[in-house]
């Protein structure tokens, strides 16, 4: 028996269907317009670079330093924070890296020396150039690791410190907003320079200890350790443009990253 529709019913059900099919697609369109999207920049040597997009209401950043070298090396800190960026701004990124061995990281982690380990490099956005005046954001570079038992940890507005058996001599101190951390006075090791970590070794390059740290890069560098682990690097952000800031001290292992993301 065949079966006979309704003219009346089938004409119904038609509209009906087109009309829910639009509604959906509608709706698919208005999510896609108004949420927020995201990028991430891992570490590759030299700058990276973003442009704020078209039709962008809001900027934030999740920026990470690395982490000092070896499993026991300080881990980075983090910088979360909303930018004041209009529609075209070109951000320069610089993401920092582990070090291996004796290196320092990528982007101003100092150097250790016999066993002790490189700091970490720290990570930062740089906007109306690519010279260190025009770093908008930082996220410190944790300390290498020396005899232990601890590496400053990199970030915060003071990097953390390093150490070694409680004694006053083997501390390495961590970046500040205003000058980099001092070397450890035992075994002579390196201040930072500027953002860079302080190498370890004595003044003649020589390594006077058998695992001396390097201290993590930042805002500005931690020091270098004597025996124990260098210190950590500060991070920064620029009251300017920056708001809404949040600072973490040693909270990244292994590279750096920076994570953006935007709302249209």
């Amino acid at each position: 028996m065949k079966l006979k529709l309704n003219p009346v019913f089938l004409f119904l059900f038609v509209c009906s269907s087109l009309f829910f099919s639009h509604d959906a697609s509608a709706q698919k369109g208005a999510e896609k317009k108004t949420g927020a999207d995201s990028v991430t920049f891992n570490f590759k040597p030299g700058p990276q670079f973003w442009k704020v997009p078209e039709g962008v209401t809001a900027v934030h950043v999740n920026i990470y330093g690395a982490q000092g070298g070896g499993p026991n090396g300080g881990k980075g800190g983090c910088v979360q924070s909303d930018l004041n960026a209009a529609v075209g701004t070109k951000l320069v990124i610089y993401v920092g890296s582990q070090p291996t061995g004796i290196n320092g990281g990528e982007n101003g982690g100092g150097q250790g020396c016999g066993k002790g380990t490189g700091g970490g490099g720290a990570s930062d956005i740089r906007i109306g150039g690519t010279s260190l005046k025009s770093r908008t954001l930082v996220a410190g570079g944790g300390g290498g690791f020396g005899y232990g038992p601890s590496s400053g940890l990199g970030g915060g507005l003071t990097g953390g410190e390093g150490t070694y058996n409680n004694s006053p001599a083997h501390v390495a101190g961590g970046g500040t907003q205003e000058a980099p951390g001092a070397g450890a006075r035992a075994y002579f090791g390196k201040p930072g320079v500027g953002p860079v970590g302080g190498d370890a070794g004595n003044s003649n390059g020589k390594c006077t200890n058998g695992a001396m740290a390097g201290g993590g890069g930042g805002y500005y560098g931690g020091g270098a350790g004597g025996g124990g682990g260098g210190g950590g690097g500060s991070s920064y952000a620029d009251a300017k443009i920056c708001t809404n800031v949040v600072h973490q001290q040693g909270v990244n292992e292994g590279n750096g990253k920076v994570v953006i993301s935007w709302v249209k």
